[in-house]
């Protein structure tokens, strides 16, 4: 997003889902975006391996959260962060997207949205749609 941010000087729509999908890999990390020169998304996907537990990422994971195995949607939560912060912006998903999707995570989680919560992802379009400047 940096590298956007600076050859454009202007903060897009995209751009900020580039900065809530990081926020999102600093919730699960407990790591700071910049850390020792080390950068968050870097980390994540160097260790990223779909095909192992948790991704492989069990050694990044913040330890508080309780990695077990009947944690749910966790990796779901990866998948959405790291389709936020993909490096072209027209790979990265709409913010309304990344709410259903957050939504849907809850669910197979056994969390219930409640109904004004369900509907957040909706108003969150309409108003994006309507003259946002960005």
């Amino acid at each position: 997003m940096d590298p956007e941010y600076y050859m454009t000087q202007q903060l897009t729509v995209k751009s900020d889902v580039y900065s809530f999908g990081v926020v999102m890999l600093e919730l699960i990390t407990a790591i700071n975006p910049i850390k020792k020169g080390k950068y968050i998304v870097r980390e994540v996907k160097e260790n990223l391996d779909k095909q192992k537990d948790l991704y492989n990422l069990r050694e990044v994971f913040d330890p508080t959260i309780g990695l077990t195995n009947e944690l749910q949607g966790l990796e779901k939560f990866v998948d959405i962060a790291l389709r936020c912060v993909e490096d072209t912006r027209n790979q990265r998903p709409r913010m309304s997207e990344v709410v259903k999707e957050i939504e849907n995570v809850m669910e197979l989680a056994g969390f219930n949205p409640n109904a004004e919560s369900a509907s957040t992802s909706e108003s969150f379009e309409e108003s994006n749609d309507r003259g946002h400047p960005y």
